[in-house]
């Protein structure tokens, strides 16, 4: 909605100063609809929040250029550009709500505070250049209809989204009280190929739509701060589940790794909880493997250190996934109890298209070992891919090439045949 409102307003503007060949005003924003493009662009490289936040604070600096250069007040006529910096600062809340930064809040403020200047003061200074009477009679109307109208959009637009977001959010809170949730099992396998333990991956049955994916509703459990509530959960069913498998001699020797979020593991009451948990089920702590991501780093390191000391001590093991995408440093490797590192899924299939990818690929591998930690190498595909892999020193392998989730009784089923074949 911003960069197309934006985009929209400055096209109109572009034709108008056009026809009155008022070239100043047209170089200007050619050079902000080249801004907003570059903002498009990396809003939808997957960094949709920065993308926004750089296209708010382009259109603050061209609204306040344009107010001081060409929207000068005179003869009455006020100026009225500045009106859209109220757009700017709703779309700044709007992507606040999505995610919340002490940068988000600062472009906010700033906006908000321009416009209160740009209202109060008249600000004509040496390098103000005004445009022709004949066109600033006309300005004022048409700036007041388009910022009011993008505004009173932009005030429908998130009513809506805060309408969606409420409704899924109501029913992940359903979902959970009416045991909605559902959990599968990738396997695990080490290097002869054998299976040695699986990754609970949480799924949610919809009744009348399917299997939901988590990434159509893990993001909004955690805006509303429902993941500890949604971990538990997680860790109580499969925390079942390995009850069985410890009682079957076929499965006592597999291991279940649980991924925990962040929010979850800084809960006060978690380290006491999980350690009560896993003895209600009469499962040996040391079979669960507590799966974290490098967000970790982003929190409190020693309150986090603390936690997993403590889970260590009890038997728990952990695992930090996607290694090598976020924040990690060898400084705080060295600190944390970890007995796995899992290569992420985007390093695997770089290391068998290209030198590159194989190098990095490697040397993650190699600094793993040499920090004595069991490295998993996920998202293999490829029968080339999990020989490469074995080749980099890895022990332990995760993919389609070997299985997809499955549900429990696919999982079962799939344990005793990969038991019954042996080692590949």
């Amino acid at each position: 909605m911003a960069f197309l409102s934006g985009l929209g307003v400055i096209v109109g503007w572009l034709a108008v100063f056009s026809l009155m060949h008022q070239w100043g005003e047209v170089e200007s924003l050619l050079v902000m609809a080249g801004a907003a493009l570059a903002s498009w662009r990396v809003a939808m490289r997957g960094n949709f929040s920065s993308g926004l936040m750089l296209a708010q604070l382009l259109h603050l600096i061209y609204v306040v250029v344009f107010c001081l250069r060409y929207d000068i007040p005179d003869q009455g006529i006020p100026r009225t550009t500045h009106l859209y910096l109220l757009t700017v600062a709703l779309v700044g809340y709007i992507n606040y709500q999505r995610r919340h930064t002490l940068a988000q809040l600062a472009l906010i403020a700033s906006t908000l505070l321009a416009f209160i200047i740009l209202s109060s003061a008249d600000l004509i200074y040496p390098f103000a250049h005004p445009m022709q009477h004949r066109l600033r009679i006309y300005i004022p109307l048409v700036n007041v209809i388009l910022a009011t109208g993008i505004l009173c959009a932009g005030i429908v637009a998130m009513q809506a989204d805060f309408s969606r977001r409420s409704e899924k959010i109501r029913a992940i809170q359903h979902a959970l009280y009416n045991d909605e949730f559902v959990l599968f099992y990738q396997p695990l396998l080490n290097a002869t190929g054998q299976i040695s333990g699986a990754e609970a991956l949480l799924r949610w049955q919809l009744p009348g739509k399917g299997v939901v994916p988590p990434s159509e509703f893990i993001p909004a459990a955690q805006q509303a701060g429902l993941m500890p509530a949604v971990g538990d959960w997680v860790i109580g069913s499969a925390f079942r589940e390995l009850a069985h498998w410890q009682a079957n001699p076929a499965t006592s020797h597999l291991t279940l790794s649980i991924n925990v979020t962040v929010d979850h593991l800084m809960k006060p009451e978690f380290v006491a909880r999980l350690i009560q948990q896993a003895d209600r089920a009469q499962i040996p702590p040391a079979r669960v493997k507590l799966e974290l991501t490098e967000s970790v780093f982003a929190s409190d390191i020693d309150a986090v250190v603390a936690k997993m000391v403590a889970l260590a001590a009890a038997g728990f093991r952990f695992s930090l996934d996607d290694f090598g995408t976020g924040f990690s440093s060898l400084s705080y490797l060295r600190r944390l109890p970890l007995e796995q590192i899992k290569i992420d899924r985007s390093f695997i299939s770089g290391a068998s298209e290209n030198r590159k990818g194989a190098v990095i690929a490697r040397n993650i591998a190699r600094m793993g070992l040499e920090l004595k930690l069991e490295v998993l190498a996920e998202g293999i595909e490829t029968a080339e891919q999990w020989s490469l892999m074995q080749d980099f020193g890895c022990t332990a392998f995760q993919g389609f090439y070997f299985s997809r989730p499955l549900s429990i009784e696919d999982f079962r089923a799939f344990s005793l045949q990969n038991r019954q074949q042996g080692p590949a």
